[in-house]
């Protein structure tokens, strides 16, 4: 009796876990234009979705492209944003307002699996 209870939670716990690592994940690529965007400024791109889910990347002038991944996959869109700062910062009292361009394509939705997105600043961004 107790090797069956025993082998029934071991069996329970191992197809959770086989379940929990199926999450589908999609990624959005982020890249500067060099030039206009000179090697000594930055730009912070967010992405941000009603569910909470938000992350950052930020990337200097002349940088290779980067990668957000493991996003969720679903019809909830997702708000791009990116901010343009310049190195240093000449006023650490004035910042630039977080999200100060928007995509021109407005939201994006990662519906399906192994869905992507790419966005190039500032050819993408309205500002």
């Amino acid at each position: 009796m107790l090797v069956k209870l025993t082998s029934a939670i071991v069996g329970l716990i191992l197809s959770y876990s086989s379940y929990a690592q199926n999450i589908d994940t999609c990624q959005i690529q982020f890249a500067v234009s060099t030039p206009p965007i000179a090697l000594d400024q930055q730009v912070a791109f967010n992405v941000t979705n009603y569910q909470n889910v938000t992350k950052s990347v930020t990337l200097q002038g002349g940088s290779a492209p980067q990668f957000i991944s493991e996003l969720p996959c679903n019809d909830i869109p997702y708000v791009i944003s990116a901010t343009l700062y310049n190195l240093p910062s000449k006023s650490l009292l004035q910042p630039n307002p977080i999200g100060q361009c928007t995509l021109k394509a407005g939201h994006i939705i990662l519906g399906s699996k192994d869905n992507s997105a790419s966005v190039v600043f500032p050819q993408d961004f309205i500002c």
